[in-house]
């Protein structure tokens, strides 16, 4: 395949991918069955009081039989303070819960379900710093078998030195 029709062809998939970025980003929320920070913030709480709700937020304080969150917006405003009933997994003031269950006022939540997303905030450096490390072992790993040809703008299987068939032959 010629040099430009690669790169034609690359620009057509990369705009078109960031079509359907920009299009998810626009219909996210419109889409999502559960109110956000944001509808928190447009419209009281209250309105949503008996339903059942999907919330993210940071972890404030931890009592023995509850947890106090802040559900913020797209803009990190705090949109909502709930104290979250009914939690049962270990996290620690600073670290992020996503909850499922019913809103029982405007600032209490009955969960359900809890998911510890980070327990702590150190949980997030080491995330990223696993995620990294894989990363550059991954990239080490394929350019070890593989080798960037600049003037195809491809890449090649690397090729290994073994020794002819006939000096192995010969050696024997």
């Amino acid at each position: 395949m010629r040099l430009a029709s690669r790169i034609t062809i690359t620009i057509i998939l990369l705009t078109t991918l960031g079509g359907l970025c920009v299009h998810y980003d626009t219909t996210y929320d419109e889409n999502w069955p559960h109110p956000t920070g944001d509808q928190f913030q447009e419209q009281s709480p209250e309105q949503f009081v008996g339903e059942r709700v999907l919330l993210f937020g940071e972890v404030q304080t931890v009592d023995a039989d509850a947890i106090t969150i802040h559900v913020t917006d797209d803009n990190d405003n705090v949109a909502a303070e709930l104290e979250v009933l009914g939690i049962e997994d270990r996290v620690k003031p600073g670290g992020v819960v996503q909850v499922y269950g019913v809103l029982e006022s405007k600032t209490k939540l009955h969960a359900e379900q809890t998911v510890v997303v980070n327990r702590d905030p150190s949980a997030t450096i080491y995330k990223l710093g696993a995620s990294v490390v894989g990363l550059l072992l991954a990239v080490a790993y394929f350019f070890r078998q593989w080798q960037i040809d600049f003037q195809k703008l491809a890449f090649k299987p690397r090729t290994t030195k073994d020794p002819e068939p006939e000096e192995v032959h010969n050696r024997g």
